[in-house]
């Protein structure tokens, strides 16, 4: 789980240090919680290599330390050399015989490798002099060796128990939110978590466990008010700003996520995808300039993003400066040609201007690419029977029929049915779009307004109204 610390300029004055002197050749000498503190910072910044360069420089000055030796096996183990971190571990026992930290990731390479049996071997043999302090950890250890079982149900039951054996095993915390999604135990990891926050209302993890929890099972409003909790407790936690923010856009609370993401920007810097994410908030709220503005900002760190001129030319079309929006969605099509919804977009816009011929010709590029999906040929048709070209509409249809099916396009279909004085036909075909999905009849009077007053029709859908 993503978090990173953010530190003050002396500490990046060290790192400049640690990188000028290692790329001259020269040994560095720090204290061991300098070097710590160093590893941790190039694992979150995921440079791992960098990370077992400060481990070997530790260990030239502490050889007989075993918690340098455990970090370079964890940090080798994490770059999937087993044998590698297996040998360091084998160095560290040399050193500390009962060090238990050095027996839980061996048993976690072990369970890694599938030597299932090997790892619960080692893990008895701890459980027998292992203190009660200490517990946590092993039934930590034993997830590892449920979860390469894929025995993902004792996994959550083994997490548990870590978690109640000691409240601020931050570990067992974050593995349990990975094991409930593959359990989908929610309504369980509710209660579960609710009963943690009683004993530790300050634990950021069990917050945003339970707010992840809570989006599952539904409950929106619950789970975007317990992430919340998760970054205020936690500052530096980014996962927590960014997942409340999109519960947020997903509920449409635009105005929540932007406060979300501003404080976002100030606690970690600039992030592309945030100022995506925020450009997207003020186009859904309406503030089309500031909306713009964050889209330039976004084109100026790079002027190659398809999707940057999409969002774009979304916010012309909706101020309907319809010939900046189709010069922006020739961009996004220029730069990547095998998206629907450019095609769509740029289709509608030249609809809007009366360039039919060029309409016509990215409505069917946008059904090409995306033939599955009713919405593109619906747009189509549509468009189709609207500058009353009927016939062809039909005929599309009967393209369409091919790849996709759904209520909206048998309005469509029944509409030019009717316009092309196939009335039985167009009734038929009415009726069992009616049967499909009542609740779209309203596309019949946005293709063609007039037949509001078309006395069947409307009998017809009351009908099924009262059905």
């Amino acid at each position: 789980m993503e978090q990173k610390t953010r530190r003050d300029t002396s500490f990046l004055s060290i790192v400049s240090d640690f990188e000028y002197n290692f790329e001259k050749g020269k040994s560095v000498v720090y204290a061991a919680p300098t070097f710590l503190e160093l590893i941790r910072y190039y694992e979150e910044e995921l440079q791992f290599e960098k990370a077992i360069e400060v481990a070997d420089a530790a260990l030239e000055i502490f050889a007989y330390n075993p918690d340098f030796y455990i970090i370079k096996a964890r940090l080798f183990f994490q770059n999937n050399q087993h044998e590698e971190a297996l040998e360091l571990l084998s160095k560290a026992e040399k050193i500390s015989p009962y060090e238990h930290d050095i027996l839980l990731l061996k048993i976690r390479i072990l369970a890694f490798q599938g030597q299932d049996s090997q790892a619960r071997e080692l893990l008895e043999d701890m459980k027998k002099y292992v203190s009660a302090s200490d517990l946590s950890d092993v039934y930590l250890s034993e997830s590892y060796i449920n979860e390469a079982q894929q025995d993902y149900n004792g996994m959550y039951e083994n997490l548990a128990k870590a978690i109640i054996s000691d409240v601020h095993n931050d570990e067992a915390l974050e593995r349990i939110g990975f094991a409930t999604q593959l359990t989908k135990n929610y309504a369980q990891s509710i209660v579960f978590h609710q009963t943690i926050l009683d004993e530790n209302p300050f634990s950021y993890l069990a917050w945003y466990n339970l707010g992840h929890a809570q989006a599952a099972e539904g409950e929106y409003v619950k789970a975007i008010d317990a992430i919340e909790y998760s970054f205020i407790i936690e500052t530096n936690f980014e996962n927590g700003y960014l997942d409340c923010a999109d519960i947020c856009i997903q509920e449409k609370e635009y105005e929540r996520a932007l406060k979300i993401y501003e404080t976002y920007m100030e606690n970690f810097g600039l992030n592309e995808e945030v100022l995506m994410n925020m450009a997207e908030c003020r186009f859904q709220l309406n503030d089309l300039n500031k909306s713009k503005i964050l889209l330039n900002k976004l084109l100026k760190l790079d002027p190659y993003n398809d999707e940057v001129y999409y969002k774009l030319g979304l916010c012309y079309s909706k101020a309907e400066k319809w010939n900046k929006a189709i010069n922006a969605f020739h961009k996004a099509i220029t730069l990547e040609d095998n998206c629907e919804d450019y095609y769509l977009a740029i289709a509608q816009a030249h609809n809007a201007v009366g360039s039919y011929k060029n309409a016509e010709y990215f409505y069917g590029k946008a059904v090409e690419m995306g033939p599955e999906q009713s919405i593109y040929w619906r747009d189509y048709i549509s468009f189709l029977i609207k500058i009353g070209k009927k016939d062809e509409a039909l005929f599309v249809f009967e393209e369409a029929d091919d790849f996709t099916f759904g209520a909206d396009l048998l309005y469509c279909k029944a509409v030019a049915q009717f316009l092309t004085d196939k009335k039985v036909e167009a009734f038929a075909t009415f009726q069992e779009a009616l049967t499909e999905d009542y609740d779209q009849h309203t596309l019949i009077f946005e293709i063609e307004p007039e037949l509001v007053l078309n006395k069947e029709i409307q009998a017809m859908i009351n009908y099924y109204k009262e059905e």
